[in-house]
């Protein structure tokens, strides 16, 4: 019984090791059309040159390329795979950069196996933001409305709200949190956002606090050589918090 315990594990070790894995994986890849890329850059918003971003291959069956043959080179410098193992066994190896030099573009190759170098995909970086340009009190007030303020903002175009709330319990020093409906909205370099001071209040829950991001992504070329779904993009984002629980 013990023995096909082990077996049953072995198998399912090596199936979870292969099932998302390509065959592309273990074989010489000299064709650029039967490869596809996802490339996401997320880039700091008040430093152009810092910036981290990750590479995946796929086949046309959506399954991912981990090939030790293949490189990819970002602004000329070679990045190879890096391999990482995850939770049960899983392969989370990937192409992984940060901080590669740009001035004002990145620009993605790759080298298959044989050597050979092509295009992959190019964006322009984002534009460097200022913390500075949105407003608002770190300590709310549960008598006032909330207000928070921007301008001059240069890429961000998109403001997500997140909303505390704390339960109202029997036990008043027990202290049970949950959330709100996530507001999303699109958003001009400059303005400003309210929220009354009558949305604060249920008869299940008070309003304890708010998550704002200011938020971008966007998308740049790939080679048209490249498996369809291939995509390449970039994003930057601020986050303001505001507390309105009173302080102990």
């Amino acid at each position: 019984m013990r023995l096909m315990k082990h077996s049953i594990s072995f198998l399912l070790f090596i199936f979870i090791l292969t099932s998302c894995n390509s065959n592309l994986s273990s074989e010489k890849v000299e064709d650029i059309g039967l490869i596809g890329a996802t490339i996401e850059i997320t880039q700091k918003p008040t430093d152009e040159k810092s910036s981290w971003m990750t590479i995946n291959l796929f086949d046309k069956h959506n399954k991912i390329i981990r090939n030790d043959s293949i490189k990819i080179i970002v602004n000329g410098i070679e990045t190879a795979l890096q391999h990482r193992q995850g939770l049960y066994y899983t392969d989370e190896s990937r192409y992984y950069s940060e901080n590669a030099p740009a001035n004002q573009i990145y620009n993605f190759g790759i080298k298959l196996s044989n050597g050979k170098k092509y295009f992959l995909g190019s964006i322009n970086s984002l534009s460097e933001e200022k913390i500075e340009n949105i407003e608002c009190a770190e300590q709310g007030d549960l008598n006032k409305n909330t207000v928070i303020k921007w301008k001059d903002l240069k890429n961000i175009n998109k403001l997500t709200i997140y909303t505390s709330t704390l339960l109202k319990t029997a036990n008043s020093n027990d202290k049970n949190y949950s959330s709100k409906d996530v507001i999303v909205k699109q958003i001009s370099s400059n303005g400003e956002y309210t929220i009354s001071k009558s949305e604060y209040f249920d008869p299940k829950w008070t309003v304890s606090g708010f998550e704002f991001k200011f938020a971008t992504t966007r998308f740049g070329k790939m080679n048209p050589k490249l498996i369809d779904g291939s995509k390449i993009s970039i994003s930057t984002s601020i986050e303001k918090n505001i507390n309105l629980e009173k302080a102990r």
